[in-house]
């Protein structure tokens, strides 16, 4: 019988690595140096079965709807804090009396009027819903009045009109309300009954598409008759809340009334003294403790002293002038036995230089160079040795335009620089009159714009000294919010009614509550009362094509707060430096550095910019970023020059500077050229500017050669609490006639 034998297309396979272990070191020695990986201390997780988890997922609905009908029963409820309203009319056919009188109804429940100054308010207590309401109002054209009040509204009623919902007036409003963060919101329509019966329908139909582009998936009622009020109510009391960020973690109250006692010094207003009568008759919560008291201070005391330098000794005097000495010599090329009095009068020729030898700051030679390789040459041979002398740096003064909000016949110049800056990034002309090295000399040139290094602390101007900077700004954020989610609370309970005793209160707050506005007070973090500087991220508002240009004055709402300052505007990035941007643009999110209030993100933002009649515009919103002083906004000039001859890789470029000092002490900068060439400057030639530069390629005759400079820049020290009232927008009065009831 035959034995059987495999063919060639038998699979072979891989012999098995038989002997011994490896030890520890040749392991070692095979991973050349990676470690292993590390052990998670993370506790191990329990696995569920099918059944547990989804008892725990009921578990957790279950919570959270308790949690909202926890949240609705307390809000407007007996023990609960007043149920706060902020009705908004959107259009000016809508009638706001017509309107409060349907909601006023005694079938309704009982009514209690309050009126203070143009502002009006009634609080409506309902049995059958068990629930009671703080009505107010406000018209959109007061626009400072809508976004305070509705800070602290926990819903907004806005009233529409049937045919158009909204006019240009609501519209801006509601961009305004949009960007400040809208709490509960219900719309409702009024006037819909009084159209013909065959347009009713179709005018809801348009009115809801309408309102798809602002408010999508949103249900409209109707507001004519009184079981559409009752509905309305119904709506009211039974709807979500909705939370914002900013107001969460901070106590914040709306004042109803308020009396003022004037004090004599610095026309402030005390009532302290005012307590101690109070207390035989009302119950005293709390007294504040001046152990436990923040101080007010918001700036830094900068002493003059500080840092200044002891005066130097004899042996610091004299190695400084010895270095001097030495950083002064110009080498030269002399022929040989001259001396050194014979050198000083040796005049370096124009055009003259090889161009190959390169400026060591870190290697002086002799001042006269006598040997010679080639003893036998009796050929006089002078070469110039460039010598570049760098001064210390200046102190970065900040550079202002001073420019003129309020002219109208400045506005064209404004729109032609703007144009220019989108066709000619950065470009300056390099002026006639005055020097470069000195028109420049605040400037430097980088090799590398993201990785080129830039000390923080480098010439910081003097107003750095008078704010404050968070060691780790991030940390501290997260050490106080969670010390105020663990921290009891004490004092006054969410909905009490208290009587709150402030000292040293400006008149000017008690003129502004005389006038009409709402008084409304809200309490500070830690830190907040400090002055630092602020990084907010902002996008151009749509609806606003006016050219604005950095470090004019601007109206800021940040968070609780409103004041006026004037911001730069540079780059959102993630290096550390930022480019500077002369305008405001509305194709990218830029970044706004002002000098402000300390205040703990998140905090929505809006800019707004007072125009010469006296209103204000909305130009940007956004958000706040960061609390950060090191964050280094550097701006960029670009000098551009024209190439006049070209060869292989060399070409002589004018009219980027005028005479030959400046071009000897601008040459260690880089060149680059519009279409991508780098080079940089060899020689200067002759005394009007001419210079000769070397490229990595050869330059067309249409290209043009730019130089790039920098230089940190610093906000303006323009921060002002008070802004001053705008004028409306919308000029009808809205009179509400107030019945005369018992207020007991």
């Amino acid at each position: 019988m035959a034995a059987h034998r495999s063919g060639p297309l038998k699979q072979q396979n891989k012999a098995h690595k038989g002997g011994r272990h490896r030890g520890r070191g040749s392991a070692q020695r095979d991973g050349k140096g990676r470690l292993a990986l590390k052990i998670l201390s993370k506790k191990v997780r329990k696995e569920l079965s099918r059944v547990d988890q989804r008892h725990r997922a009921s578990q957790l609905r279950k919570q959270k709807k308790e949690a909202v009908l926890a949240e609705k029963r307390q809000l407007g409820s007996k023990d609960g804090p007043p149920h706060q309203i902020l009705v908004v009319p959107l259009h000016d056919r809508i009638s706001l009396p017509e309107a409060f009188r349907l909601l006023q109804d005694k079938d309704t429940g009982t009514v209690h009027f309050s009126e203070w100054g143009s502002t009006h308010s009634f609080m409506l207590l309902c049995p059958r819903l068990k629930h009671r309401w703080f009505f107010t109002s406000a018209r959109p054209g007061e626009l400072h009045t809508v976004l305070d009040m509705a800070k602290v509204a926990d819903t907004i009623l806005f009233l529409l009109d049937p045919l158009e919902g909204w006019d240009s007036t609501g519209d801006y409003c509601l961009s305004c309300l949009f960007a400040q963060g809208l709490p509960t919101y219900t719309l409702a329509v009024q006037g819909v009954s009084g159209l013909p019966p065959r347009k009713q329908i179709d005018a809801r139909k348009k009115l809801s598409k309408t309102v798809e582009k602002r408010f999508p998936d949103d249900k409209l009622l109707l507001l004519d008759t009184q079981k559409e009020a009752e509905m309305l109510l119904r709506q009211l009391a039974n709807q979500k809340q909705r939370h914002l960020a900013f107001r969460d973690r901070r106590a914040y109250l709306f004042a109803h009334t308020a009396d003022f006692a004037p004090s004599e010094e610095n026309n402030l207003i005390c009532v302290t003294d005012a307590v101690a009568d109070m207390e035989e008759d009302l119950k005293v919560l709390m007294k504040a403790d001046p152990d436990k008291q923040e101080s007010l201070q918001t700036e830094v005391i900068p002493d003059p002293m500080e840092g200044e330098q002891t005066w130097p000794t004899e042996e610091e005097l004299s190695e400084a002038n010895d270095f001097l000495k030495k950083s002064s010599k110009v080498v030269k090329k002399v022929p040989k036995g001259t001396s050194s009095y014979q050198a000083e009068w040796i005049l370096d020729e124009d055009g003259e230089s090889d161009g190959e030898d390169e400026y060591d700051d870190m290697e002086h030679e002799d001042f006269i160079e006598e040997e010679s390789q080639d003893e036998g040459s009796g050929k006089e041979e002078e070469e110039e040795y460039e010598t570049m002398t760098m001064g210390e740096s200046v102190r970065d003064d900040l550079y202002d335009d001073n420019v003129d909000d309020e002219a109208e016949e400045k506005m064209l110049e404004k729109y032609k620089q703007e144009r220019l800056q989108e066709m000619f990034p950065d470009e300056v002309d390099t002026p006639r009159d005055v020097a470069a090295r000195i028109r420049f000399q605040k400037y430097r040139g980088l090799k590398s714009f993201r990785t080129s290094p830039w000390d923080p602390k480098e010439n910081l101007p003097q107003d750095y000294a008078r704010i404050f900077q968070f060691q780790n700004f991030t940390n501290t954020r997260k050490r106080l919010f969670k010390e105020i989610e663990e921290k009891e609370v004490e004092g006054a309970e969410v909905g009490w009614y208290v009587t709150l005793h402030v000292s040293e209160v400006p008149s000017s707050v008690y003129e502004y509550f005389k006038r009409g506005a709402p008084l409304i007070a809200f309490s500070l973090l830690p830190h907040e009362q400090k002055m630092s500087v602020l990084n907010m991220v902002v996008s151009r508002y749509s609806g606003n094509t006016e050219p604005v240009k950095a470090k004019e004055e601007l109206i800021f709402h940040c968070g609780f707060r409103r004041f006026r300052a004037s911001p730069l505007f540079s780059q959102h990035t993630a290096a550390d430096k930022h480019k500077f941007q002369r305008f405001l643009t509305a194709d990218v999110a830029l970044v706004v550095t002002i000098y402000g209030p300390v205040t703990f993100p998140p905090a929505s933002v809006l800019l707004f910019k007072q125009n010469s009649n006296g209103m204000h515009s909305l130009i940007a919103t956004g958000y706040l970023l960061s609390v950060d002083p090191d964050r280094m906004v550097i701006k960029r000039v670009v000098l551009s020059g024209h190439p006049f001859k070209i060869f292989t890789k060399m070409a002589v470029v004018r009219y980027m500077f005028f005479n030959r000092e400046d071009v000897l002490w601008f040459k260690p900068v880089e060149l680059r050229t519009k279409w991508g060439r780098r080079g940089h400057i060899k020689e200067p030639l002759g005394t009007h500017g001419h210079m000769k530069c070397s490229f990595d390629g050869k330059l067309k005759s249409q290209d043009t050669v730019l130089m790039n400079l920098y230089k940190r820049v610093f906000p303006k020290w323009t921060y002002d609490p008070y802004v001053p009232e705008p004028v409306p927008w919308m000029k009808s009065e809205i009179s509400l006639s107030v019945p005369e009831v018992d207020m007991k």
